[in-house]
């Protein structure tokens, strides 16, 4: 058994979080939270039964607009109970959603609204428009900001004070900046300056929130009518059916216009996670604006580096050798004179770990995260040298070259226009096999507002609130467009880009193309859907014929005449496409789209292409497709959690798979050896959707860090996740 794991270990590597509750008040500190949804009609009756049975179990929000039941916090071992009741369709455990984290505005399109008028003779500038922002919630007293602001909500402390969080080290700044972008009217100018902002406090101290928060704040922003609602948060579940993403659907079904960031895990493949990955919502990946940025360059590899709140500027000067000093206690700085320290996150402070470096000499600093992805740090207080932040992707492969061999790194300013940003989640969708992103927006090197002054950030969080904007001065000109018409123009416009002005990046990394506020301005017609996907073909399927029924619409007041072109060939799908025709003004038209794939002459992977719809206005709206031949290659397991529950030696894990396995084994090895420890479980023929079992584990370690491996096997396809789970943190319950 022990080798047959070895083996199996080239895999997919996943954070995967310990089991647990999260807390909203410290009286429920033993308790778990859940979602529970209930059949139609029956929220009432069914909380009356829980109440009878479970009198120990506290209710904490209902839920009616987007996500019909409620949560309930209460011990581990009842809140499992709860699944077997009649009126309780499921029960999800709230997962933790955190925040993804120079001018754009002008590239983009921007500017240009203001040569617009709407129907009342008024300037295209989102003016009339509500945007609720669902986020770490907004400092509405910024100068930028408090003109424009309407009201919101806290999910957290639950009351109407959606103002951003202040404890020392738990600070967040993130809700604002996302506000920033969006509608600064002040000193800085969002997308759309008169536009209102609605703030809902979703993720509280550290950018931390729970799916229970998120799906509350959805819920208030379509009680309070909002128009438009962005979600710059997300987690790493790929797949459409999780709740917050099931409530994103809703919310859109009830004419609100709901505009998500990808998330910052890419580059790899099926990186776009929930709520990212709902049907209904637009999605957005990130690109690179016209800007200069900060970066490091080590063995002639380029990587962008984020300034920490409170440092000075990086300069051209900053240049030395590179040493990895551990976390950056006093004990490790030693030998760092003029160097630049590369340090990991942990431990100390940010700011203890800069004014330690300074002390010793250092150059420069450089913190790398101790999860995945991009974050950005705060130092409090006067430091002579820069400090930034990198992903710990890049702070691993730095330290790498580090210990092979001595190295210099060399700091500059770089420039990059219109190029896909490295980190920006990449698709598709598992189980719908839908094309996200649907659009790119610049992403790096986005300066917004934050509590106190302005800061320039990075990541699909930057880049959802252009769109969200962008969707504002829409609707301000069509104040009666859908929610689909207002996504086709913003979609169907963009311009697709280019690696290095030869290839086109792939659909499941840009969707579109990125996003051109102008020409969408421009645009009267509109396609529903405004991505086609194809889904999975097989060599055995040797020929497959796909039918595509398309919505146009012109919203026009004079006929237009339409014609479609597939100008970008794919090879092994052959189009047949309707005949030029003609749509008379404020029609819509439902033409028929036939395409045949060459299956048995295809090779396993990707295709993608687009078919373009043209107009006698000048109107141009491309419309990507997307094709997977071959057994899909995603993990097939995915937002792994295990921890005790009440009862000696009782454990509880919870997983989501994509699709049905054949099998998954949950072994445990030491973390430092990699010495089997056992095998915890084992399940065969397990259908798509979320696992949740309790077992009893006699001879589990009980302390230490441990690594678990989930071995899973899927018709053809075979691999593994791993995860490093500290067991001693894992809370028990007396």
């Amino acid at each position: 058994m022990k080798n047959y794991f070895i083996k199996i270990i080239i895999c997919l590597v996943f954070l995967l979080i310990p089991f647990k509750g999260y807390l909203v008040n410290a009286h429920e500190k033993q308790k778990q939270v859940a979602l529970i949804s209930v059949k139609e009609g029956m929220i009432t009756q069914a909380l009356k039964n829980i109440g009878e049975r479970y009198p120990n179990i506290t209710v904490r929000q209902r839920y009616t607009e987007t996500y019909y039941g409620f949560s309930v916090s209460g011990s581990l071992e009842e809140l499992s109970q709860l699944a077997s009741m009649p009126l309780v369709k499921d029960i999800h455990f709230v997962t933790t959603y955190r925040a993804h984290l120079e001018d754009s505005i002008p590239f983009i399109g921007a500017d240009e609204a203001q040569l617009y008028k709407d129907q009342r003779g008024r300037k295209i500038t989102g003016e009339g428009v509500k945007v609720g922002v669902i986020d770490t919630g907004v400092d509405y007293r910024h100068p930028d900001l408090k003109s424009n602001y309407g009201g919101g909500y806290d999910t957290i402390d639950l009351d109407k004070d959606p103002m951003e969080t202040k404890l020392e080290e738990k600070s967040t700044f993130h809700g604002t900046h996302v506000a920033g972008v969006i509608a600064a009217n002040g000193k800085r100018k969002g997308v759309a300056p008169k536009a209102k902002i609605f703030a809902y406090r979703a993720l509280g101290p550290g950018g931390v929130g729970t799916s229970e928060t998120v799906l509350a704040a959805i819920e208030r922003a379509v009680k309070d009518k909002v128009d438009i609602i962005n979600l710059s948060l997300g987690n790493d579940v790929n797949g459409p059916d999780w709740p917050t993403s099931i409530a994103l659907d809703k919310a859109v079904e009830k004419g609100v216009l709901a505009i998500t960031a990808a998330g910052n895990s890419g580059p790899g493949l099926w990186t776009v996670g929930s709520p990212a990955t709902a049907s209904k919502a637009l999605t957005v990946g990130a690109s690179y604006p016209p800007v200069l940025f900060p970066s490091i360059h080590v063995k002639n590899k380029e990587t962008i580096i984020t300034p920490m709140i409170g440092s000075v500027k990086w300069t051209k000067g900053t240049d030395g050798r590179f040493v990895f000093k551990g976390y950056g206690e006093k004990s490790d700085l030693k030998r760092v004179k003029n160097k630049i320290v590369l340090l990991e996150r942990g431990k100390i402070t940010f700011t203890d770990k800069v004014k330690n470096a300074q002390e010793a000499g250092a150059k420069a600093v450089i913190v790398f995260n101790n999860v995945n992805g991009r974050f950005v740090g705060q130092i409090k207080g006067k430091f002579s040298i820069p400090a930034a932040t990198v992903s710990r992707k890049e702070g691993l492969w730095i330290k790498k070259v580090i210990e092979k061999r001595k190295t210099d790194a060399k700091t500059g300013h770089e420039k990059k226009v219109d190029v896909l940003a490295e980190f920006s989640s990449r698709g598709p969708v598992t189980g719908t096999w839908q094309m996200k992103p649907d659009l790119l927006a610049p992403g790096v090197q986005i300066k917004s507002t934050i509590p106190g002054g302005y800061l320039s950030l990075q990541g699909t969080s930057m880049a959802s609130p252009h769109v969200a904007g962008a969707a504002a001065l829409l609707k301000q000109l069509h104040p009666d467009w859908s929610t689909d018409d207002l996504k086709s123009v913003l979609v169907n416009t963009a311009t697709p880009l280019y690696k290095n002005n030869k290839m086109m990046y792939r659909a499941y990394e840009q969707g579109a193309g990125r996003l051109d506020i102008e020409e969408a301005l421009d645009t009267e017609t509109t396609l529903y859907p405004t991505s086609l996907s194809f889904g999975v073909t097989r060599k055995v399927d040797q020929q497959v014929k796909k039918d595509f029924v398309v919505k146009v619409s012109n919203k026009s007041n004079k006929p237009k005449q339409v014609t479609a072109v597939n100008n970008q060939q794919t090879t092994g799908i052959q189009w047949v496409l309707p005949k030029p025709f003609s749509i008379p003004a404020h029609t819509s038209k439902n033409v028929k789209l036939s395409a045949t794939v060459e299956a048995k002459d295809l090779k396993d992977g990707f295709y993608d292409g687009a078919i373009t719809f043209s107009t006698d206005d000048k109107e141009s709206l491309r419309m990507p497709y997307l094709l997977l031949q071959g057994e899909p290659n995603f993990p097939s397991v995915m937002g792994f959690h295990f921890g005790r529950v009440k009862g000696k030696n009782h454990y509880k894990y919870e997983l989501y798979l994509p699709s049905k396995v054949e099998v998954y084994k949950i072994a445990v090895f030491e973390s430092e050896t990699f010495r089997l420890l056992g095998i915890i479980d084992e399940q065969k023929n397990s259908k798509r959707g979320i696992i949740k079992k309790e077992l009893v584990l006699n001879d589990f370690p009980k302390n230490g860090i441990y690594k678990f491996v989930i071995f899973y096997k899927r018709k053809q396809y075979e691999s593994a996740t791993e995860s490093y789970v500290n067991v001693a943190k894992v809370y028990v319950e007396d």
